[in-house]
């Protein structure tokens, strides 16, 4: 049987694309260690130095091949994302490494709590999400149209100010430490080209005078 492939494939072939394509958008995008304190290292001020900012996360599931395809949803993990509404589950849709250029455009975004009616029975902890349910009527996003339900306001959380985003990364840091990538990106790029993504992939960092290489004006 063909083995699709691996979930950190995944996550790093769509993760490169979204850091591609802010800056394509005039971003200068920085990576930070998503660890308990990884919000101790956001520039808060900064950030919001503007018209505001956008904030979103994608949990990645791999696509598991078998009679029907599907993928994994952890009931433990299900309930943790349910209490966040701007985090999305970011489905792939991708069978072979030949299509690792269009991964962006292969995942199926979802919000946790548009699977509330299908999660259902789960077995040992876990419920399998078939491929075929998400073209019976469940509501998903492609990377176009999520970006712009972003930048409309109608996806993903816009905090109210830099401590309201402080403190659900501070008191929330035990769960968002364990998701795979969240981003924050300003509203408008002419208020600050700086967006953060903070990612599993990078090492922790302890310094506390982290330079970002870019001029924090």
């Amino acid at each position: 049987m063909t083995t699709y492939p691996h979930e950190r494939q995944i996550e790093y072939w769509v993760s490169r694309a979204i850091e591609d394509y802010f800056g394509n958008q005039g971003y200068d995008v920085v990576v930070l260690p998503n660890t308990q304190t990884a919000e101790n290292q956001i520039p808060y001020d900064h950030l919001f130095a503007g018209t505001g900012v956008k904030v979103f996360g994608f949990q990645y599931k791999r696509l598991k091949n078998g009679a029907k395809d599907y993928w994994s949803i952890d009931i433990a993990q299900f309930r943790q994302l349910s209490n966040y509404g701007w985090i999305y589950y970011a489905l792939p849709e991708i069978t072979s490494v030949r299509q690792r250029r269009n991964a962006l455009h292969l995942i199926a975004i979802i919000k946790s709590t548009s699977l509330r009616n299908k999660i259902g029975t789960a077995v040992n902890g876990e419920r399998r999400l078939l491929q075929s349910e998400i073209r019976g009527g469940l509501l998903y996003y492609r990377w176009g149209g999520f970006v712009q339900g972003l930048f409309s306001c109608k996806l993903g959380w816009r905090p109210s100010s830099p401590d309201e985003l402080r403190s659900v990364f501070r008191d929330s840091a035990g769960t968002l430490s364990s998701l795979t990538d969240i981003y924050i990106v300003p509203l408008d790029v002419r208020d600050t080209r700086l967006a953060i993504r903070i990612s599993p992939f990078m090492t922790d960092i302890r310094d506390d005078n982290f330079d970002f290489g870019i001029e924090l004006r």
